[in-house]
């Protein structure tokens, strides 16, 4: 807004040199009206972003539509304080479009050239009304080049949206890229480890509960061994879907590297994580897993170490290291099974 009022601004400038030099036959008044319609109708586009109302029209999504029709306003009624000027006026319309660059494409470069042309006409005829010196078909003319040359900076417009939007897209991409495992397509460890460090800072500053599960597949060497690795892949793709889809939207599950999961378990204190944990590994171990061979049947389990903040840490070192603990704990007693910190210790 203040780029574009300044732009306006410079405009008045102009008139005020042109007056300066004797080229236009403007008076100081016209001059004093031009700067009070500049900054009434620039105070309303204002004020309109400033109270949030732009929201609420939906045909202009990124509020340039509705702005730029009051630029072609207040540029035309420069041309019909000075009508001088009228070759002078287009210029300030194609750096306005500027403003446009990469949000409006054709259509929209084309509709609003062709209302400030269709304007630009009805005051230069109003302006111009009974001057013998000037030739209205070289005006027309003029303003014919003036609407094909928006023809063209309307495919150039639309050019620019695209790009735009495609880097947008591979920006999406990079950033799924950069947090997201590739092949069980559940969030990577460093997303994890980011998700709940900003979840131990909220416990530590506001209280609550969070708990952390470590999650291992039993013996997944000797499946990798026994069907391959392509078949090992796909048992831990289905695996991370199987294991989401019995989670709550809030709790999040992330492939921490090789046959290892990392489970965060939002405002979860500890006895509803152990029976989240303990339904997680009944479904793992009742689900008939897809063999080398195409033939469903194999069966896998998973060992769970659960640690709990505050009670055991709220710090993520120490926290996921006590997980770990419970997990070794839960190998060690005979696999298949969940393990609490606290039921290690004891």
């Amino acid at each position: 807004m203040l780029l574009a009022s300044g732009g306006l601004l410079l405009g008045i400038g102009v008139g005020l040199a042109l007056k300066v030099m004797g080229v236009a036959r403007l008076s100081y008044g016209d001059l004093t009206l031009a700067l009070a319609v500049t900054l009434v109708l620039q105070g309303v586009a204002w004020w309109v972003a400033h109270a949030g109302w732009e929201r609420h029209l939906a045909w202009d999504p990124h509020y340039l539509y509705a702005p730029m029709v009051l630029a072609a306003l207040q540029l035309n009624f420069y041309l019909y304080l000075a009508p001088e000027a009228r070759f002078i006026i287009p210029v300030g319309w194609f750096v306005a479009l500027l403003f446009m660059v990469g949000l409006a494409g054709f259509l929209e470069v084309v509709a609003l050239s062709a209302v400030m042309v269709a304007v630009y006409l009805i005051v230069l005829h109003r302006a111009l009304a009974g001057e013998p010196e000037v030739s209205l078909t070289l005006e027309h003319t003029f303003a014919g080049i003036f609407l094909a040359t928006s023809l063209y900076a309307g495919v150039v417009f639309e050019r620019l949206r695209n790009d735009r939007r495609e880097m947008a897209r591979l920006r999406a991409r990079l950033a799924e890229q950069a947090t997201t495992d590739a092949l069980t397509g559940l969030p990577n460890r460093r997303h994890w480890e980011a998700l709940l460090e900003g979840e131990l800072a909220a416990v530590r500053r506001y209280g609550g509960h969070c708990a952390v599960a470590m999650i291992d597949v039993d013996y997944f060497k000797s499946y990798n061994d026994g069907w391959g690795h392509v078949a090992g892949d796909a048992a831990l793709k289905e695996l991370g879907r199987v294991m989401r889809e019995r989670l709550r939207t809030t709790d999040v599950l992330a492939r921490y590297g090789g046959e290892e999961f990392g489970l965060l378990m939002k405002h979860t204190p500890r006895d509803e994580a152990l029976l989240t944990v303990e339904r997680l590994r009944a479904v793992v171990a009742s689900h008939a897993f897809a063999s080398g061979a195409g033939h469903g049947g194999t069966r896998l389990t998973i060992s769970i170490g659960v640690a709990v903040a505050p009670e055991h840490g709220v710090q993520y070192e120490e926290l996921v290291r006590r997980a770990d603990q419970a997990l070794y704990a839960a190998k060690r007693l005979g696999r298949n099974r969940a393990e609490l910190v606290e039921r290690v210790q004891a």
